[in-house]
This record gives structure tokens, C-alpha cells and sequence, in this order.
């Protein structure tokens, strides 16, 4: 029995199906790695300990520092559990002195 082909010397129907099927999951591999997924970011501008208030969903959450990937309440709640980490590990509070005003102003940018 020989297998089904497209006509004489040329390659197989399952050769065919295979390469193309081997195509798409290149093409969908590429889409999935290398374009930007819109529901992964969102706007909002980093405040000094790397968090910002999420309007979204209601909370704060920080993406850099000691904190990174934690969500809470507000940032007074935040501040007072960088606090306490910083006082279990006997490292002093690195930020100086707490304003109202420097806690809720956004990080300022640095021109390099």
C-alpha cells in the first residue's frame, strides 16, 4: 500500500498537514512571546517605596522594594508593615522623616 500523495514526486498529504500545522504553532508562538498582553500593565506612577494606589481595584500594591507584589488596605498600612519589617530586622527606617505630603506625591522622575 503506498501512502496518498499530490501527484507524482511530490510530498505526501501528511507531510503537507504537518508542515503546515508546524507553521501555525510558529506563528502562534511568536504572537504569544513577543506582543504585549494589554490587561498585564496599567498606568500609575511609582511613589518612593516602588507602590501606587491601584484606582481599579481599590487597594495599594507595591511592584518594587522590600514589599514587591504586595497588596494592601492603603499606604499608611504598607508603611506601618515596611516599618515593622525594617524593626525586626534591626535596619534603620531608610526614607526619613514622614510628611502627609511625601507619603501621597508620586516618585519624581530622574532625568539621565
Amino acid at each position: 500500500m503506498t501512502p496518498l500523495t499530490l501527484g507524482k514526486g511530490r510530498k505526501t498529504a501528511l507531510q503537507c498537514i504537518m508542515k503546515t500545522v508546524l507553521s501555525l504553532l510558529f506563528i502562534s508562538g511568536f504572537f504569544i512571546l513577543f506582543l504585549p498582553a494589554p490587561s498585564l500593565g496599567h498606568d500609575g506612577d511609582l511613589d518612593r517605596y516602588g507602590c501606587h494606589q491601584d484606582k481599579e481595584h481599590g487597594n495599594y500594591h507595591c511592584h518594587e522594594g522590600m514589599l514587591k507584589g504586595g497588596s494592601f488596605n492603603s499606604q499608611q498600612d504598607m508603611i506601618r508593615q515596611l516599618r515593622q519589617q525594617l524593626e525586626n530586622l534591626g535596619r534603620p527606617w531608610p526614607y526619613g522623616d514622614l510628611i502627609e505630603e511625601d507619603i501621597t506625591s508620586p516618585k519624581p522622575r530622574t532625568e539621565e
